[in-house]
């Protein structure tokens, strides 16, 4: 009797063990789970966006500086742009950025056409979340600002409206490189865990006052107003909120 009593209590103690090393191994939301399988450092929070809208050109030929409701239709032109970039902290990104574009304006009988490509990197801050957030999380609507450095290349011809002849142009046998800084504050709407969707006003000042053909007595800048699309990567929602992997809240999420 005591040799079956002891049976059945080392047979229960067996099943026991072996039922907890297997709950153990399957537990999928367990911390352990977590560390060994989350996704690396490296590859989380990457952040992808095009964007589409006017570029407005402020200069020695431009006419309506003061009035924007006949600057956009007679002193802008169609511009896009891409960008790549990593979100660091919930509140804080960087970014490198391509935008292509051009301007025109007509002023004295002289009509400007001119066409640029833009190369900077970029830092951006979520002021909404950097100022109020919760560690890891991302609100549903948030502004943001950013500054950045890098190039632009240039060209531009001036012809005239009354007999249609080349009257100036720099930069047709090779475009014109010089150094440009970005300031741009945006409004986003976080659509979902992965899409944002924003409008952007970027002040572009350029180191130079021929973007226009001229020399002036001060520099050229643009002003570049449009739409952008952003894709964000690995992020899932939590309680309204945009969660961050990196966060301790959401390492159950953080596997690919």
């Amino acid at each position: 009797m005591k040799k079956t009593n002891l049976k059945i209590l080392l047979t229960f103690l067996v099943v026991a063990f072996i039922s907890c090393a297997s709950f153990a191994q399957i537990r999928p939301k367990s911390q352990r789970w977590s560390k060994i399988y989350k996704t690396p450092e490296i590859y989380r929070d990457w952040m992808f966006s095009i964007s589409g809208g006017s570029a407005l050109y402020y200069g020695g030929l431009s006419n309506y500086d003061l009035d924007p409701m006949n600057k956009i239709p007679n002193e802008s032109n169609l511009s896009y742009s891409a960008t790549a970039g990593k979100w660091l902290r919930s509140y804080g990104a960087v970014r490198a950025s391509f935008q292509k574009g051009k301007i025109h304006t007509i002023k004295n009988s002289k009509d400007l056409n001119a066409s640029f490509n833009e190369y900077t990197a970029q830092v951006m801050i979520n002021i909404t979340d950097f100022f109020n957030y919760p560690s890891g999380y991302q609100r549903m609507f948030y502004s943001y600002v950013f500054l950045g450095y890098g190039l632009i290349d240039f060209k531009s011809s001036v012809y005239s409206t009354t007999t249609g002849l080349l009257v100036k142009e720099y930069g047709q046998e090779k475009m014109v490189t010089e150094w440009v800084v970005p300031l741009g504050v945006g409004f986003a709407y976080n659509f979902n865990q992965n899409f944002t969707f924003s409008l952007d006003a970027t002040y572009h000042y350029l180191n130079t006052d021929k973007l226009d053909a001229y020399t002036n007595d001060s520099k050229d800048f643009m002003l570049y107003l449009g739409l952008t699309v952003f894709y964000n990567f690995n992020l899932k929602d939590f309680n309204g909120y945009i969660v961050r992997p990196k966060s301790r809240r959401s390492l159950k999420w953080a596997k690919f």
